[in-house]
């Protein structure tokens, strides 16, 4: 369901191999891009980990619980996600606003370079989500199910107007 394709080449790749590959999944309805060179997780990991980072943190530290986080996600920055990405975003609203907001909120922000300890506590006791029935938060099966559901049938919905 998910349309990126993130293509990176290597020092002995033929770009004309990489072109042919970018080629074929935009024929396919796929949303490639190009790397211009390979990191670890590539874009999308790495933007989707970096954000799960600082929500953890958040919880961890005890200024919002788990549900809170999700729904401010939700219901503010997330509903502009599928339409506006975060340079564009930052173009709109300014580079000259985003420094500022930068210069005094970036200090403030996780800046681990190691697992939260309360993610490795939740692995260590077997809380690890819609698997186990708990994680962050607790799960039903019913509630379980209804998630998967509803995040299968708004993919469906956005991507293919079904």
């Amino acid at each position: 369901l998910i349309p990126l394709v993130e293509l990176t080449s290597g020092d002995k790749t033929d770009p004309g191999l990489l072109q042919l590959a970018y080629d074929f999944y935009q024929s396919i309805g796929k949303e490639a891009v190009l790397l211009r060179r390979e990191c670890p997780g590539f874009i999308a990991n790495r933007m989707q980990h970096a954000l799960w980072r600082e929500a953890i943190s958040i919880v961890e530290h005890g200024i919002a619980d788990a549900a809170t986080v999700d729904e401010a996600v939700r219901y503010s920055f997330g509903l502009r996600l599928p339409q506006l990405g975060p340079m564009e975003n930052a173009d709109m609203v300014g580079t000259d606003l985003t420094y500022n907001i930068h210069d005094y909120i970036l200090r403030d922000l996780e800046d681990s370079h190691e697992p939260s300890p309360l993610l490795r506590q939740l692995r260590d006791e077997g809380k690890i989500g819609f698997k186990t029935g708990e994680g962050f938060q607790k799960w039903t099966p019913d509630q379980v199910a209804q998630s998967n559901a509803e995040l299968n049938e708004y993919l469906i919905r956005m991507l293919y107007g079904k």
